[in-house]
């Protein structure tokens, strides 16, 4: 399969090491298809709001089975850089701002399912029982912005917010934060109602 791949030009082989990497052809490609797709167009549009009106770093995550995949971040304005979420990591839907997005504006199917499988306890504030997550997915829905503290991440707070398709479809979601000092109550209720007036306007 590899020698498939190199003869076809999307995988180059390191004479020396043996090792493969992605070809620039490969990755040209999927440039391409990112700055094509409609989805990630608008994602993109949305971030970019929410950095200039927040100041805040911005994460793009789309579900991937039972994880929530990092497809793209967007730096803010603070000087310090916070080094948690990358694109391509993977995490759990239970924790973080964006994967409770995820799975709290998900169909109750995809909920029940995802709960009743062993939870992983990510920090000390992570919650993993079942029933304080679905009390904790009720009142996201409602407020429609989800909140992950220090639950992810230890000492760091997102907030984020599911972005939907024309049709209605979950997409992906998004969500911003910072070092749990920038973050009091009255900080995140702000960033949640920007997020969800970024969201519906987009």
């Amino acid at each position: 399969m590899a020698a498939t791949l190199e003869h076809c030009g999307f995988v180059e082989r390191n004479n020396k090491s043996g090792l493969y990497t992605v070809s620039p052809m490969a990755l040209h490609q999927v440039q391409k298809g990112v700055v094509n797709n409609p989805h990630f167009t608008r994602i993109d549009l949305i971030m970019r709001e929410v950095v200039e009106r927040t100041g805040d770093a911005a994460i793009h995550m789309v579900r991937k089975g039972n994880q929530a995949l990092v497809m793209s971040r967007r730096e803010g304005s603070s000087r310090l850089r916070v080094l948690a979420a990358e694109a391509g990591m993977e995490v759990p839907l239970h924790c973080g701002g964006a994967p409770l997005a995820l799975l709290a504006f998900s169909s109750d199917a995809v909920i029940e399912d995802y709960l009743s499988r062993p939870l992983e306890k990510r920090t000390s504030s992570t919650t993993t029982n079942p029933e304080k997550l679905r009390e904790l997915i009720a009142e996201f829905r409602e407020q429609r912005y989800t909140v992950g503290n220090g639950d992810l991440f230890q000492y760091f707070v997102a907030v984020g917010v599911p972005v939907y398709d024309s049709a209605g479809d979950l997409i992906g979601a998004i969500s911003v934060g910072d070092i749990a000092q920038k973050y009091p109550p009255e900080r995140i209720q702000e960033v949640g109602r920007i997020l969800v007036e970024i969201t519906s306007q987009y």
